[in-house]
């Protein structure tokens, strides 16, 4: 299918012109004019044009744009019409006339609309707002289990949430992938403080924060798998399903209908039995992020005043000529070594081992029962329950969920704790946290343990 046939040709030819900024702009405030009302006229755009894009007409020049009429005059009023009538010949908008009146109307086709909202998100990223996908999942099923006559409903809307949850799951991982590489390239302290604890928190409150807090996919995933069991198992049901989705008219058969409604509820069960590996990943990659942000500007922040820190930025600038032409006169490198103790070579000499007198070994009194359960009692006093606890909270701080790679082993202790409180998380409430196991091994400084997610009880 070819775009055009549906677009005009010069549509985008504003996107790539001299003035495109303005050409936005204008667009914003024609998106802004008609949120707020139902028509708007021709004058009352020009004038909501001129209010809002002033500054941006005393700098601007349309000498150079001759698709529309010529410019007759340099003045404010004469630009506005000017790009009034740009965004008419590109076909951003067009002009009807009002009803009993010579007036023109400024309308905006659909095609235009779509556009001009997919540029406004993008420049107005911060503004987007949290869908809770897996509520209003979670909703409509609960609805329809209490309402069967709205089963059918219920699975068309959680068919597309889920898909656009899955989607939206897809774009927070990659924007994730975008805040990593544009942290690591970082060179400016200021914008690297700015872009972490200003963008990407921001970012993080709207988008990553919710899908483990309000929208938490464990929260509500068994239910929603339990009620799509229910609709399968309830033949009654799924027919009386099949036979109103038999009614619309997209479906050219009974068999298609069946097809399609089996279809889209094993499509949101395959997603929701393996959501979680999803989530991990997006977890993992968020912790990337934090933990490289942080490096970046703890060597930001040391960087300029380190003798390393200026030879890097001399380094990164060798690329310019003059800087190479005063390096090659300024900086002479020369060859150095030192010799030191490790720097004669000495041959292993092959000594034949001679046998030598065994060790005797000592007698050993058997230990009575008294000994084995005051030991057993100091074991218990040094690992209390206390201890555990303390030792989990310190980890847990205010966190709704850890993961063993989170917990900090530096020494063997903190790994006996490790054990000890994995053995007591269990699903009797004696702990505040109960765990979900793993069969993937991780290296936690040095330990090789499974990556076991600790659950914090609500």
């Amino acid at each position: 299918m070819n775009i055009f046939n549906k677009i005009p040709e010069n549509f985008f030819s504003i996107l790539v012109s001299k003035n495109k900024n303005i050409y936005i702009d204008a667009l914003f405030v024609l998106r802004e004019a008609f949120k707020q009302e139902m028509t708007i006229s021709r004058e009352n755009i020009i004038s909501r044009l001129i209010n809002n894009l002033e500054d941006e007409f005393y700098q601007e020049d349309f000498s150079e744009e001759d698709e529309t009429n010529e410019l007759k005059d340099n003045n404010i009023s004469s630009k506005a019409y000017f790009l009034l009538r740009k965004l008419k010949w590109a076909g951003w908008v067009e002009f009807e006339m009002q009803r009993d009146s010579f007036e023109e109307n400024v309308i905006i086709p659909d095609y235009a609309i779509k556009f001009i909202d997919l540029l406004y998100s993008i420049v107005e990223e911060k503004q987007v707002e949290y869908n809770s996908y897996v509520f209003a999942t979670y909703s409509s099923l609960k609805l329809a289990s209490i309402e069967k006559g709205e089963t059918y409903n219920a699975i068309i809307t959680a068919y597309n949430n889920t898909i656009q949850l899955i989607n939206e799951l897809k774009s927070l991982y990659n924007s994730l992938g975008r805040f990593h590489r544009k942290m690591c390239n970082q060179d400016n302290i200021n914008e690297a403080i700015n872009e972490h604890f200003f963008e990407y928190k921001e970012y993080s409150d709207e988008m990553i924060f919710p899908r483990f807090t309000r929208d938490s996919v464990p929260r509500y995933k068994s239910p929603i798998r339990d009620m799509l069991n229910d609709i399968l198992a309830d033949k009654e049901r799924l027919e009386n399903t099949i036979n109103i989705a038999s009614k619309n008219s997209k479906y050219k058969s009974r068999e298609e209908a069946e097809d399609d409604i089996l279809n889209k509820i094993r499509t949101v069960l395959e997603v929701y039995e393996n959501i979680d590996s999803t989530m991990n990943q997006i977890e993992q990659k968020n912790t990337d992020y934090v933990r490289a942000s942080v490096k970046r500007i703890q060597y930001l922040l040391t960087n300029d005043k380190e003798l390393k820190g200026k030879l890097v930025n001399i380094l990164k600038n060798s690329k310019h000529e003059k800087v190479l032409e005063q390096m090659e006169k300024e900086v002479k490198l020369l060859r150095q070594e030192y010799i030191s103790k490790d720097s004669i070579y000495l041959r292993n000499s092959n000594d034949k081992r001679k046998q030598g007198n065994p060790i005797a070994l000592k007698e050993t009194k058997e230990l009575d029962s008294k000994t084995l359960y005051d030991f057993a009692k100091s074991l218990e006093n040094l690992y209390s329950n206390k201890k555990i606890n303390d030792f989990m909270s310190k980890n847990f701080k205010d966190r709704p969920f850890i993961n063993s790679n989170e917990i900090e082993l530096k020494s063997v202790e903190d790994l006996i704790l490790l054990i000890l409180a994995t053995i007591k998380a269990d699903k009797s409430g004696k702990s505040f946290y109960y765990f979900e196991d793993s069969d993937e091994i991780i290296n936690n400084n040095g330990y090789r343990i499974p990556n076991i997610k600790f659950i914090r009880r609500k």
